[in-house]
């Protein structure tokens, strides 16, 4: 159940969750994209960049600018564009396939990681000094919930136009 305007039946819980994770959602964009203009990036470049170092975690090592351009659903221009500028800044290298000169891996460069950590490392301390309110039990609880809604949106499409 949801308030209505001028009172009513008491706010659903869940539905406040899920307000609160649209506003946490909404909070982040705006620090991003705050803390790439901070660096004369784009938040496009930091999604190329978040990229790169997940395909890192994942033991790819690097993507070539097609599969990147599929991660971000970027045009090849598109992304031509945001690595051109991306390996201007100094955070990513292009490195030439020894077998097929025509395929081009990309990869993140340390400086990348260094203002990555500069950007976001005082809010992810800030992050993990809240989850210490939080006992064990609970921030598995979270971390299920978080990936779980992580996959809700990922695997979503939008519903259809209104009227």
């Amino acid at each position: 159940m949801t308030t209505h305007i001028g009172g009513g039946a008491a706010p659903d819980p869940r539905f406040e969750v899920v307000q609160r994770l649209q506003a946490l959602t909404t909070a982040t964009l705006h620090f991003s994209d705050r803390a790439a203009a901070s660096r004369g990036l784009h938040r496009s470049d930091l999604q190329a960049l978040q990229a790169l170092m997940t395909a890192r975690a994942a033991g790819a090592g690097a993507l070539t600018a097609g599969e990147l351009a599929q991660v971000l659903t970027l045009s090849p221009s598109a992304t031509t564009t945001l690595v051109d500028r991306l390996e201007r800044a100094g955070h990513v290298e292009r490195h030439h396939d020894q077998h097929d000169r025509r395929r081009v891996s990309l990869t993140m460069t340390a400086h990348a990681g260094v203002e990555g950590r500069a950007m976001f490392g005082p809010m992810a301390a800030a992050m993990v000094e809240l989850l210490g309110q939080f006992d064990d039990a609970e921030v598995a609880t979270i971390g299920r919930f978080l990936a779980g809604a992580t996959e809700v949106v990922a695997t979503s499409e939008p519903g259809p136009p209104a009227g």
